[in-house]
């Protein structure tokens, strides 16, 4: 999955290739918040005349706002043009209205500190919903590795009936009508998806952990039913 590239995205996602020639998928604009079509529309209309030759030029030619023009800055869509603090504080040089007269290019950038792994991360998940560099628990996967806390991979692959840690990312939380008080979640890493079970007693002592943090360790047993794993949570923290 390569990431959106306001060189090289259109709106829609599209087939390209990696630097080493092998298929990937190009994200669209459309999956950055705060973007809208008709943001594209001026963005599109502005490429096909000559490509961006930087963030001052991209203001100048698209006018578009100043906060839609961060969005874009901090979900990696100029990383072609440097790294992001750095661009961040050269839109604040730059003096121009969404409709106005030309820019002024800021005199001079501070060294910045580039920003760090995991913030780069945080920030592609609250602009796309998704980090195209690498998803989130791969950052904490040697400090885990070392205090014995199991990826969904082995998991699966642990004997059912087996006491674990896991750790991830919550990307599902029901709790249907009809399960008699049962939460299920799934978890995501890096290695994949595993489905944990909460049940009614568990829940209700640990209530506010599994139903609003969005990183958890979970402590359980392995159980398997009809050729799927899942994990029947005993324990939930905060990974933090």
């Amino acid at each position: 999955l390569l990431p959106p590239d306001i060189q090289a995205s259109d709106w829609r996602y599209t087939l390209g290739q990696t630097a080493a020639g092998r298929p990937a998928l190009r994200m669209g604009l459309c999956a950055v918040k705060e973007l809208g079509e008709a943001g594209w529309r001026r963005i599109e209309a502005a490429r096909r005349a000559q490509p961006f030759a930087g963030l001052a030029d991209f203001c100048r030619r698209t006018r578009l706002p100043r906060d839609g023009v961060t969005s874009l800055i901090r979900a990696g869509l100029f990383d072609g043009f440097g790294e992001r603090r750095r661009l961040l504080w050269e839109l604040g040089g730059v003096e121009y209205e969404a409709a106005g007269l030309e820019l002024a290019a800021p005199e001079a950038t501070p060294d910045l500190p580039a920003l760090e792994a995991l913030e780069q991360t945080a920030w592609a998940y609250e602009l796309l919903g998704l980090a195209p560099g690498g998803q989130v628990m791969a950052h904490y996967r040697d400090e885990l590795r070392r205090a014995g806390i199991l990826s969904t991979w082995q998991v699966k692959a642990a004997e059912a009936g087996r006491r674990v840690r896991v750790a991830g990312l919550v990307v599902v939380r029901q709790r249907p009508q009809t399960a008699q008080g049962i939460l299920f979640l799934s978890l995501e890493d890096e290695s994949g998806l595993l489905d944990v079970v909460v049940k009614p007693t568990v829940y209700s002592r640990l209530r506010t952990t599994p139903r609003h943090e969005p990183l958890l360790v979970v402590e359980g047993v392995v159980q398997r039913a009809g050729g799927a794993t899942s994990l029947l949570a005993q324990q939930a923290q905060p990974l933090g």
